[in-house]
């Protein structure tokens, strides 16, 4: 039967509809579909961004407090060794180095509880003090409130004996300064907590909590009023983990907010780092979509699409606001480190034939603060990496990642000298409120092989390369090669063990003769440093500028002085004669301007005359103008030791500089001896020597090994010789029979 034209119409209209149907049904369901994955691509960036804030967060507290235990550790080696006699010699000594380390006070207690603290505090039966004398390494206690002021402190302790009797040292420190660590401000509602294993609050950063005995747990659940099931189990799961000793992030959801929580062990006392952040926008922009599917049911497809997208780019800018805290230089708005390893890893990945890493610092750039202040550094800062931007070719990463050192990125497939010769041009003078600020660069350029996909060991290079111009007048930058490779490989085993060697004592003093000019009779001797591994000797020129350059110079310095002094005693009780020994001082000493009280009490240890231990300082050291050398010197003096100028003539002295140094030798490098005409009298010793003269001080010359030298050199009335001519270095019983013989 046919159907008639009201059937065939209804028919159409029926199938039309279910095909609109069909496709709203699909509109639907890819839209839901598409929420739930904006929302888990959301949440996944979330979880990781305050994944990385929190451990940030630990990894500053944990070396903040690795550094003040550091310190509590070299006091009580310090007293250790035997320096001092009563407590109040111990305050007196590091009096001055507590502020730095953020500690208000020391205390030393017996085990009854009594003793004194170093601002004259007498203290009675202290209580819990054997909580202090159970531990064996440097302890952490856990913040109590104050016995002095209103304030919450931490006690850092560690026991010694003194005089026959067991104490402990306690050095306390404000739990306030912590808290500078933890003020991290996130979006929307949150905070970051420190906490123990038990849950209880120990420092947060904000105002919120009064009372160092809140649980945070019951706290987290009543300040943002998770009080169901859910999310009650999901807070005590977290309190199980941290027991537990693990690390997790989960979210949970109140009303119309959900938060991001993340808690990260920091590595001392069981302690936790605890992050929470809220992020208040994401339901409401679900509620939008809901909105929006109900007017794809109407008909409003297109709009739908638009929204859903708009959805997508909104959430992006929230998850941004965590990202910036994670990836942003606050100062340049540059990225920080975090972020240029990533960027620079992806750009590894992709990269183009001639692709280079290079970082960049000021050199000097302490200075400049001291002389502007830090805001308008900070502006020099910015200046400086906009600047740089726009020099760098188009293709580039730019971050400041750390102090005044920037690291970049880049391609270019221009001559790399053409560049970089434009960046010290352009990047020379900053003019900076109307002020011109005028920089010396230090660059370190490493271009990218092929088979370059390690980051890290990319910035090794640069940092390397950067290293060889650092203080260079007239280089700014230099590009690695193969020969620093090789060195990086030799200095990476060097360093690797050196510790290791300073404990096995492999480090060995040696001591080259000095010879008075007139009678040829022993003047004394410099005690010089060899290495000894494995039966092999490792020249100094291999390893001392690599430990001047890692700090490891310091302690190598004070362990050949206490062998040089406990030397020097036994020749004391043997001769019954202390001969003038002379012992090399590193700048890297000039740091810490107190570094001569150690080198008195070593000294004062051994009972040994400081006015017969010359202190040999180079040239070098001197001129720095980053520290008060003349200062230094001074006190090196007034502590009865003498001073020589190592090296001299081969820096850059003025005279009215040296008139001022309180200097009682010069020694006179071998470079001069080697090229001086011994046939003329037009050569630079004579000149030395006349400068000699008119300062009053003694010389010496060094590095003289032949005969016509020696003639050459008593001509001009030099003082003392030192040199192969005489003697190579000799061992301590080599040494012995020496001055047996010639003294």
């Amino acid at each position: 039967m046919k159907k008639n034209n009201n059937q065939i119409s209804a028919d159409k209209h029926t199938k039309r509809a279910g095909w609109m149907w069909l496709f709203l049904i699909i509109i639907a369901l890819l839209t839901i579909l598409y929420i739930n994955f904006v929302k888990e691509m959301t949440y996944k960036n979330v979880y990781k961004n305050i994944t990385e804030i929190s451990e940030q967060t630990a990894t500053q507290l944990n070396l903040s407090i690795i550094e003040q235990k550091n310190f509590v550790q070299m006091m009580v080696d310090s007293i250790s060794r035997g320096y001092f006699e009563t407590p109040q010699d111990i305050f007196d000594r590091f009096e001055k180095e507590l502020e730095h380390h953020h500690f208000t006070r020391l205390v030393i207690l017996d085990k009854n509880g009594n003793g004194i603290t170093s601002d004259g505090r007498v203290v009675e039966n202290y209580t819990n003090i054997g909580e202090f004398f159970e531990q064996e390494e440097v302890y952490l206690s856990e913040n109590r409130p104050s016995t002095v002021s209103d304030n919450q402190v931490n006690i850092y302790s560690k026991t010694f004996e003194l005089n026959g009797e067991e104490l402990v040292l306690m050095g306390t420190i404000n739990t306030e300064k912590y808290k500078e660590i933890l003020v991290r401000r996130l979006f929307g509602k949150g905070g970051t907590y420190l906490i123990n294993n038990d849950g209880s609050v120990l420092i947060n950063s904000f105002e919120d909590i009064k009372d160092n005995n809140i649980n945070l747990y019951n706290y987290i659940i009543n300040r943002y009023e998770l009080t169901d099931e859910a999310n009650v189990n999901k807070i005590i799961k977290m309190g199980e983990n941290i027991k537990g000793k693990t690390e997790g992030t989960f979210d949970v959801r109140h009303n119309d907010t959900t938060y991001f929580i993340h808690y990260e062990n920091i590595g001392i006392n069981d302690w936790y780092i605890v992050t929470v952040a809220a992020n208040d926008t994401i339901a409401k922009e679900f509620f939008t979509v809901l909105i929006v599917t109900a007017i794809l049911f109407l008909g409003i497809n297109f709009a739908v699409l638009i929204t859903v997208l708009c959805i997508d780019i909104s959430n992006y800018k929230k998850s941004c606001n965590l990202y910036r805290v994670a990836y942003v230089d606050p100062v340049t708005g540059l990225g920080n480190e975090a972020y240029f390893k990533e960027k620079a890893a992806i750009c590894l990945d992709n990269r183009y034939e001639d692709t280079y890493i290079m970082t960049i610092d000021i050199d000097k750039f302490k200075a400049l603060n001291n002389i502007y202040g830090y805001e308008f550094c900070n502006t020099v800062l910015k200046d400086f990496g906009e600047k740089l931007s726009k020099v760098l070719p188009y293709n580039n990463v730019i971050s400041r990642i750390a102090g005044d050192v920037f690291a970049t990125i880049f391609s270019s497939d221009k001559d790399i000298i053409i560049l970089l010769n434009k960046i010290v041009d352009e990047l020379s003078v900053l003019k900076i409120n109307d002020i011109d600020i005028h920089i010396k660069l230090s660059m370190g350029v490493c271009k990218v092989n092929f088979d370059d996909n390690d980051i890290n060991k990319l910035l090794d290079k640069s940092y390397m390369s950067r290293s060889k111009v650092k203080g260079l007048y007239n280089q700014n930058y230099y590009i690695f090669d193969s020969v620093l490779e090789n060195q990086l490989v030799e200095e990476q085993k060097i360093e690797s063990t050196m510790e290791e060697a300073l404990k096995n004592k492999e480090f060995k003093v040696v001591y080259q003769p000095k010879t008075y000019t007139k009678t040829e009779k022993l003047s004394g001797a410099e005690a010089l440093v060899r290495w000894e591994r494995d039966g092999e000797i490792i020249p100094p020129s291999k390893f001392i500028a690599l430990f001047e350059k890692n700090k490891f110079i310091v302690k190598l310095d004070l362990y050949i002085f206490e062998q040089a002094c406990s030397d020097i005693a036994s020749w004391i009780e043997k001769f019954n004669f202390q001969p003038i020994v002379s012992i090399n001082v590193s700048k890297e000493h000039f740091i810490n301007e107190n570094f001569i009280e150690e080198y008195v009490e070593i000294a004062n240890k051994y009972n040994v005359d400081r006015s017969k231990i010359d202190l040999e300082i180079t040239e070098s050291a001197i001129i720095d103008r980053n520290v008060d050398t003349i200062k230094i010197l001074n006190n090196i003096k007034e502590k009865g030791f003498t001073i020589s100028i190592d090296d001299f003539g081969t820096g850059y002295s003025s005279l009215s500089m040296l008139q001022s140094t309180p200097i009682d030798v010069i020694k006179i490098d071998k470079v001069f001896v080697d090229k001086a005409d011994l046939d003329s009298e037009k050569n630079i010793i004579n000149y030395i020597m006349y400068l000699a003269e008119r300062l009053e001080v003694r010389t010496i010359v060094e590095g003289v090994e032949t005969k016509e030298q020696v003639e050459f050199i008593r001509k001009l009335n030099c003082d003392v010789i030192q040199g192969y001519y005489y003697s190579k270095p000799l061992n301590k019983e080599d040494f012995e029979e020496y001055m047996e013989k010639n003294r």
